[in-house]
């Protein structure tokens, strides 16, 4: 990835293609992978150094992860209205995943709650401003017609560094032990990649939407907008409703984490938990999609909120070690 990167850099033409994509597609890939890979190695252990080295009550740890996610959502929608405010895409984007890198030494020479939950807040922080720009850049580096293949890749790459961050801090921890403090720093090293990379080989392209694809030209808002966002208001309306519902009891992985390490799971062992939960989410986006194309996509929720329902009392219920695997 990093050579073809580097095979690009000697180009001339902004438009040029790196495995049939944008660069700038590309570039914003490969960050994500290597930020991904920085976030997981991390995020499996937060709650086990939270309650295990500073012993933290579970309850706080929630508070801890609440913080974090809430300021990581309110924070995406501002960056989505100051990146087409200002037109920097890039430097939002570059900011963003800075300080996300910035948080892995504050997490490694945390000896607080107050100071993991700093360095969980910063780490958000990141995630919220760099998200909508991320995004309008690889939508204004791609032909209408290859979005789907852009957000594709870009979401694949997401996926495989959620697999490779948990396998690297598994490593680390075979290694060392009760490593916790290990893994914070060693993961400073894909997060500096990741920054690296932005700064290196995205391109800002001030002024453009979508690119039209070839022989189109650029289309205005169509007459019947109007009309049909009130077709839809209702049902939008009832799924916001079912997903807030949901969200209340979607409670944050970190105590699905404590819970199994409370069944005896070794702490080396979490980070591939972890990684089994990702694949096994990498591996079923695919067919879940081309099963709500074939039965509809109203059954397929339905089946997810129960399987979701069923793995929350399968966790509550297991007596066992061997259970946290199920």
């Amino acid at each position: 990835m990093i050579s073809a990167l580097r095979n690009f850099s000697r180009g001339t033409s902004s438009r040029r293609k790196i495995w049939g994509l944008d660069a700038n597609v590309f570039s914003a890939g490969v960050a994500s992978f290597f930020m991904d890979v920085s976030t997981e190695m991390v995020y499996s252990l937060v709650p086990v150094f939270l309650s295990s080295v500073l012993g933290v009550n579970k309850s706080l740890i929630g508070v801890i992860e609440g913080i974090a996610e809430t300021t990581a959502s309110l924070l995406k929608m501002f960056a989505g209205w100051l990146s087409d405010k200002l037109g920097r895409r890039k430097s939002l984007m570059l900011f963003g995943y800075t300080i996300s890198t910035l948080s892995r030494p504050l997490l490694a020479v945390s000896g607080s709650w107050g100071m993991v939950l700093g360095s969980r807040f910063v780490d958000r922080f990141g995630k919220g401003v760099r998200t909508a720009p991320r995004d309008a850049i690889v939508a204004e580096s791609s032909d209408k017609r290859e979005l789907g293949r852009s957000f594709g890749f870009h979401r694949a790459m997401d996926q495989f560094g959620a697999v490779v961050g948990p396998a690297l801090a598994f490593l680390v921890l075979a290694l060392r032990p009760e490593g916790y403090r290990t893994v914070f720093w060693v993961s400073l090293i894909p997060g500096a990649i990741c920054v690296t990379v932005i700064a290196l080989f995205i391109r800002e392209r001030r002024g453009r939407g979508v690119r039209a694809s070839a022989g189109g030209g650029s289309e205005g808002p169509a007459r019947g907008d109007g009309r049909a966002l009130r077709r839809v208001r209702g049902p939008l309306l009832a799924y916001l409703a079912v997903m807030a519902v949901f969200s209340l009891g979607n409670s944050s992985d970190a105590f699905l984490i404590l819970r199994a390490r409370d069944l005896q799971v070794a702490t080396a062992m979490i980070p591939m938990l972890y990684l089994v939960f990702n694949l096994l989410y990498a591996v079923f986006s695919i067919p879940a999609g081309l099963l709500a194309d074939r039965i509809g996509r109203r059954r397929v929720a339905l089946l997810g909120f129960a399987l979701f329902a069923g793995a929350y009392a399968w966790m509550a219920l297991a007596g066992s070690q061997a259970s946290a695997w199920g």
